[in-house]
């Protein structure tokens, strides 16, 4: 059965590219493989529902949040499986609200805009099978890749994985 089961003027969506899957890295400073499961919101495919601008046919709900389908965030959607399998030797920023990362991969539209991807990564649950949990919230273009990484900090995904597989906290640099 697929995760996501969409159907727009009369057409079912093909999501298959965002159903669940597990990635797994070696971390050096924990000397030991981690299995991360890596989930997909339907933000990756949807953009926030504007009456008026978008048709009621093109709905679809996020818990009580409206969302909208939208094409082109679908299209380029299909680029996030290898981008989450380039995570392990990619470098990632904490963004300003400290409550999420971003990854841009050298992955562009055809205009020129950057695609980031905004994800969430978290320990597992005691007694799973995976140690850590990452859920890409988003993914959408945007025209300026310096806009993503204003207040941003840099940290590579393993040594991020590493603090958050032992409890650490991961510290911005200094706010000015």
């Amino acid at each position: 059965m697929a995760y996501f089961n969409h159907t727009i003027d009369g057409v079912t969506l093909d999501l298959a590219h965002l159903n669940p899957r597990r990635l797994t890295l070696f971390v050096q400073k924990l000397a030991r493989e981690l299995a991360i499961d890596v989930r997909f919101s339907n933000h990756c495919f949807t953009c926030k529902f504007e009456a008026g601008r978008h048709a009621t046919t093109h709905l679809i709900m996020d818990h009580k949040q409206q969302r909208a389908y939208d094409a082109e965030r679908h299209e380029l959607s299909h680029r996030l499986p290898e981008m989450v399998d380039a995570l392990p030797t990619a470098s990632v920023y904490l963004t300003p609200t400290d409550r999420n990362y971003v990854y841009i991969a050298n992955v562009t539209t055809t205009d020129g805009r950057q695609y980031p991807m905004y994800f969430s990564l978290r320990r597992g649950s005691p007694g799973h099978l995976s140690h850590l949990f990452l859920v890409v919230e988003s993914a959408y273009p945007v025209a300026e890749r310096r806009h993503v990484l204003a207040g941003t900090t840099k940290i590579s995904f393993p040594v991020l994985c590493a603090k958050i597989y032992r409890g650490e906290p991961v510290r911005p640099r200094a706010r000015r």
